[in-house]
């Protein structure tokens, strides 16, 4: 056999092998990053500190005191939740995100509280977050917050008044100086309850119950 053939058949010989060996590396490069991808909402549930909570309030710790006591979510779990792209992760100094509780209400879809923290706002916010099976957002509502900047104040707690209802009282304090010369202040506030209705397909309708002002010198 020529051997000028011999040669030419070895070189093409390689060059596939070489070819098919670069193809196996990028596939593998490629199942690599997948598995690397976030887990799915559904698995997250280990992260959360409680569990199948009925009601609800802003705990005790201030923003130095509760980190490291609850989870915090990362990029990847960070943008599973907030689907929406109205949020940007942050994740360090005071503006952060934490798993609190893992809901267990409707078996049909997947329900959870993260709470957050909001420098910008001074507030303290409980999210219930809402998704279908897919991990697919539907809803979401406050349950509870506590917030304070001056003389402006917002303390909201709540509880499920029935498997599909949730009950929220929010009272919202303002209080001002009457007289600059002295120690005179008028407080007033607004107490508001209102109702959140969860349906079955995981959408919610919220309702005004009542609403109480009180105004207070001193």
């Amino acid at each position: 056999m020529n051997k000028g053939l011999v040669f030419l058949g070895l070189i093409f010989s390689i060059t596939s092998c070489t070819e098919n060996k670069g193809k196996l590396s990028s596939q593998t490069e490629e199942n690599v990053i997948i598995n690397r991808k976030a887990l799915p909402l559904k698995d997250l549930r280990d992260k959360f500190k409680y569990s199948r909570l009925e009601s609800f309030k802003i705990d005790t710790f201030n923003w130095e005191t509760r980190v490291g006591f609850y989870q915090e979510l990362d990029s990847s779990s960070f943008k599973l939740v907030w689907q929406d792209g109205k949020r940007n992760f942050v994740g360090q100094g005071y503006d952060r995100d934490y798993f609190y509780s893992w809901q267990k209400r409707n078996p049909e879809l997947i329900e959870f509280t993260v709470l957050t923290q909001d420098e910008s706002s001074s507030c303290d916010l409980l999210h219930y977050c809402i998704y279908d099976k897919n991990g697919k957002a539907i809803n979401s509502f406050i349950v509870a917050a506590s917030c304070g900047d001056g003389g402006w104040g917002n303390k909201t707690t709540g509880k499920f008044i029935t498997e599909n209802t949730y009950e929220r009282i929010s009272i919202d304090v303002n209080t001002d100086i009457v007289d600059s010369g002295s120690t005179n202040y008028i407080t007033e506030s607004d107490s508001t309850v209102t109702h959140f209705t969860i349906a079955k397909d995981g959408k919610v309708t919220e309702k005004e119950i009542s609403k109480t002002r009180i105004s207070e010198e001193e």
